[in-house]
């Protein structure tokens, strides 16, 4: 059976509409030293433009939190210590963006939950500070205290209304 350019075309656009479906679930779980984490980053922020209302939106910041946390704790495990400055740095932004949204629409009622996740998440940005290696080659270890520290500035900020 031959195919025709129609067919041939259609055929295609199915395989490559399959090879998109199957790559936005593997990206999911997909690390920041994945290929296909950059699809995921996108993903999230899709997602992050769909979401209406405030609280919605700061439910959603708040689960990926907890992933960019997992990060994080793969990116020691995985001893893939050059992508630790931009991991923590999207850790450390998105909780910064968590608290200004709380500040900025008034939602007091939220920030004692968020209150508690940074405190949790403190303990285990902790944990990571002391097992990360520390030498003169590694000194990544310096952004997990940058993530506790502005953890402390965050708190102190929600701890104002």
């Amino acid at each position: 059976m031959k195919l025709t350019l129609i067919n041939k075309i259609k055929l295609g656009a199915i395989v490559i509409l399959a090879i998109l479906a199957l790559s936005l679930i593997f990206s999911q779980k997909a690390s920041p030293d994945s290929p296909l984490f950059s699809l995921k980053r996108l993903q999230e922020k899709a997602f992050m433009k769909l979401k209406g209302s405030p609280e919605e939106k700061l439910n959603y910041m708040s689960t990926l939190l907890d992933y960019r946390l997992l990060e994080l704790q793969n990116i020691i495990d995985n001893k893939s210590f050059s992508y630790m400055w931009t991991t923590s740095l999207r850790y450390s932004t998105l909780a910064g963006q968590m608290t200004d949204l709380i500040l900025a629409n008034n939602m007091g009622d939220k920030k004692d939950g968020i209150k508690k996740q940074f405190a949790e998440h403190k303990k285990v940005l902790n944990n990571l500070y002391v097992v990360y290696p520390k030498n003169t080659e590694n000194i990544e270890y310096k952004y997990i205290e940058d993530d506790i520290n502005y953890l402390n500035l965050y708190l102190d900020k929600l701890s104002k209304i």
